[in-house]
Parts: structure tokens; sequence; C-alpha cells
């Protein structure tokens, strides 16, 4: 045995306690392991929902739909918005880059919800009308959703961006003709009868557009009963017949006409409509 390997047999042997609690080893005779990769620390908190980030973007959100409303996008400041969600800027900036990424998210997702509420797929073989009720249904329960964000639009167009603008003016135009098509099919089936159909959707259009000025979405009417009058309405206007014609020939229908329901005047109605 050579002096070198004596030292480190005696080292190997010697307790923790005599080398104040360390184990020493020669570095001459130390395996040769490859260093052991550690796995990257997750940021997530354990336990926590995978959604955790997307809820405190909506919380953000909540709070800037509120006060951009009520202050306009000018008088409304980054600063005020983490005031009142009681964080600060760097917690806001996290999620959004700046006040106008912010503001324009919230006037995107509010048009898209309305604009593609006529949207159905070349599969769905429903007849127009049903198609049409459905729509028209699901674009007044988009605009109570969107109550606030959808004013944004035609409110605040001067601070948006040319770009973005130019989409929108593509969802509206997208809009308009997915509710034209419906209504000329409609026509042909029978089961709508009106003049012109641009002039006609320009109309159904306007009585969402104005929404805002009077809807209170803690008034008498819930947001249900309230997309069922409007549909009815906007139904009536694009004249509607009492139900869809069948190939089969079924009893005359009641003459009798309770005439459309009131649902309340708009206040707003020197202002101009969504596009």
């Amino acid at each position: 045995m050579t002096e070198r390997t004596a030292r480190a047999t005696r080292a190997s042997n010697t307790p923790p306690s005599a080398t104040n609690g360390k184990t020493h080893t020669s570095p001459a005779i130390r395996p040769a392991v490859p260093p052991v990769k550690r796995a990257r620390r997750s940021t997530a908190i354990e336990g926590a929902p995978a959604n955790a980030h997307d809820r405190k973007r909506e919380q953000i959100l909540d709070v800037a739909v509120n006060l951009f409303f009520k202050h306009g996008y000018a008088g409304t400041t980054i600063a005020d918005i983490a005031d009142k969600l009681g964080v600060t800027k760097p917690f806001v900036y996290y999620y959004f880059e700046n006040k106008e990424d912010l503001f324009e998210t919230l006037t995107w997702e509010a048009s898209n919800a309305c604009m593609t509420a006529l949207h159905f797929p070349t599969t769905d073989k429903r007849r127009a009308i049903e198609k049409l009720r459905e729509g028209l249904t699901r674009l007044v329960l988009a605009n109570i959703k969107h109550l606030k964000a959808g004013t944004f639009y035609y409110r605040e167009t001067g601070i948006l961006r040319a770009p973005f603008l130019r989409k929108l003016r593509v969802l509206g135009r997208r809009f308009h003709t997915d509710l034209s098509t419906l209504l000329e099919a409609g026509q042909r089936e029978g089961d709508l009868e009106f003049d012109n159909a641009k002039l006609t959707a320009l109309k159904i259009g306007s009585v969402v557009g104005f929404m805002y000025a009077w809807y209170r979405p803690a008034g008498p009417i819930g947001a249900t009963e309230m997309a069922e009058r409007l549909c009815s309405t906007m139904l009536r206007m694009a004249g509607a017949k009492a139900g869809p014609r069948t190939a089969t020939k079924t009893a005359p229908a009641s003459k009798e006409n309770n005439g459309p329901r009131k649902v309340g005047r708009p206040k707003g109605s020197g202002k101009r409509a969504s596009a």
C-alpha cells in the first residue's frame, strides 16, 4: 500500500465528528461522476389552479373596463387601475404592454363576441330563420355581457391605432354580410318578408347598438328575458311569419295578434350605433 492510498483510507474511515461534521475525500481518488442536471424550478405555486394567470388578467380587465367607461381613455391611467386593484404598476405591466394594449384588448373582446354572433358553419343545414333566431339571441346576450366595453369603438375611435381599426371594420363588414345572408335565405325559404336586405340588416343592428344607453343589468328584466324580447322584435323587423313554412299543410293560424311587447325606448337616440 502506497502512502497516498493509506492517507485516503484513513480519511474515509474518519467519523464526521472528527472533522467538524464534514467528510473529506482526497481529490486524487474522487470518482468521476458526471454532474447531475437540476430540473428547472417551476414558477407556478404548487396546488394553484393552472388558470391563475388568466384569473389575474381578468381581474385587471374587470377593473379597467369600469374606469375606462366612467372616465374615458384619457381620464384613466395605469396607476388608477393599479390603485383600484391594490397592486403596483409593474403588476399590470406584466400582463399588458401599456394602457393602449389594455384598452384595445377590451375593445376587441367585446367587438369579436358581438360581431361573430351570427356566423354559422356551412355544415349547419338548418333553416335560416332558426339560425337567425339563435344568432340574434347570442347577439343580445353578447351585448349585455360587454355592455361597457362595447361602446369603446365609437366613443374612443380617435385613440385606436389604424391597424386595429381596420381589424374592427373587417369584423363589422363580416357581421353585416352574415346577417344579410341569413335574411336573404330566410326570405327565399318563405319565412321572412322585407324589401331590402341591407336596410333591414342596418335596422336590426341599430337595436342592440343603443343598449348601453337604456339597459340596466340590475333592472327588472334579466339578460335571458331581454334577449328573447329583443330577438322577437328584430325578427318582426325582418317580417318573420308566425312560423316557418313546411311542405305539410296545417290548419290556418289564428289571426289574433297581441302586438309587439314594449321593451323601452332608447334614450341615446342622438348617438350613432355601433358599427
